[in-house]
């Protein structure tokens, strides 16, 4: 279902808190999963190792665009467990010139992978497409506090921006006026405090106490909090107005917001969500942002866990990382899913980067 100009939320950080792939065999648990089809046109893909030298850290940066047609694909693992396409260092198509820009945000313990699909769909349709690394909150490098200290997330894609205009490999293809962002779970909601959200911990606090249960809901989220250095930030701006337009993913923490923490958001906000998600409940999270957003669009899936909205698995990921590769409905098929998500994420972007 799709609602316009409504809102509704998730939370993981008090907490912890036409389409590019075809869609194949129902995804059954003990079936093989869907096929992806080649996206519509041939992908590059590199990595790159920024600094953010006002925070001392690095910004992990995996990268995606045009390849020059002549590219052919291949079926490629990222992480050892997510099935991608992309070439690895094929030369960049040399046109068109100016390509859009769209940055993307992983969820709480993620990588730069999870979002692949994304990424190569994007890429295939001539954007240049940047995933960086959540230092602290990001698979291999996961930590309790970079799991509370959320608002440091939203930082980390600004800084990215600035190496990426800065960097004379990508500085001239880029359209520096065509530059949107898009994330999933935490990375939900770093892209819409990009877009000027102000995330109040404590709202988020006032939940988890009512409800306790809640997966993502820690303990000790408040003990964590009040020794982190920077938490006289957490309720600080991150917009930045470079960003025209933003796209989230079951977004989360979102009973850390009321409506006056979201009314400065001005720019196109698109929000897609499952009726089922068991991280994220769709009231407290997708749904709650959509209706406080001023304009914001909400598609709401009717199938579907939170971990759907990750790269398709191989076998091996399938075999080693169940919870997130082998999703709660065995029904669904997580391809066909991408498929409509990216249908959505294309018109979204070619309306809001032209």
């Amino acid at each position: 279902m799709t609602v316009g100009s409504h809102r509704f939320t998730l939370f993981l950080g008090w907490l912890a808190l036409a389409g590019c792939g075809a869609s194949g065999a129902e995804m059954h648990r003990k079936q093989a999963p869907a096929q992806l089809a080649q996206p519509s046109a041939p992908v590059g893909t590199t990595q790159v190792s920024y600094e953010d030298t006002t925070r001392h850290r690095p910004l992990v940066t995996r990268i995606w665009y045009p390849a020059d047609p002549k590219t052919e694909s291949k079926t490629t693992a990222l992480d050892w467990i997510f099935v991608a396409r992309g070439v690895p260092e094929a030369p960049m198509a040399a046109q068109p010139e100016k390509l859009p820009l769209v940055l993307l945000s992983h969820g709480t313990g993620g990588s730069t992978s999870s979002l692949v699909w994304i990424a190569e769909c994007l890429a295939a349709h001539g954007y240049l497409v940047a995933a960086v690394e959540h230092f602290g909150n990001a698979f291999g490098n996961d930590t309790s506090e970079g799991a509370i200290a959320q608002w440091r997330r939203p930082v980390a894609l600004s800084r990215a921006l600035d190496a990426l205009l800065a960097d004379s490999r990508f500085a001239s293809r880029i359209d520096a006026n065509r530059v949107g962002a898009a994330g999933m779970s935490s990375g939900g909601y770093t892209v819409i405090a990009l877009a000027g959200g102000i995330y109040h911990p404590e709202r988020m606090g006032a939940h988890c106490q009512e409800n306790p249960s809640r997966r993502g809901c820690r303990s000790d989220a408040r003990a964590i909090l009040e020794k982190l250095p920077d938490r006289d930030r957490a309720s600080s701006s991150y917009n930045d107005p470079r960003f025209r337009a933003v796209f989230a993913i079951a977004p989360a923490l979102g009973p850390g917001f009321a409506a006056e923490d979201l009314a400065a958001v001005k720019i196109p906000v698109e929000i897609v969500a499952s009726a089922q998600d068991e991280w994220v409940p769709l009231a407290d999270n997708a749904g709650h942002y959509a209706e406080l957003i001023p304009g914001a669009k909400l598609t709401v899936l009717p199938k579907g866990g939170h971990f759907t909205f990750l790269a398709v698995c191989n076998d091996q990921g399938r075999e080693r990382a169940k919870n997130i590769c082998i999703d709660i409905d065995p029904t669904v098929d997580r391809a066909a899913v991408h498929e409509q998500v990216e249908k959505l994420v294309l018109q979204f972007f070619a309306t809001h980067l032209r």
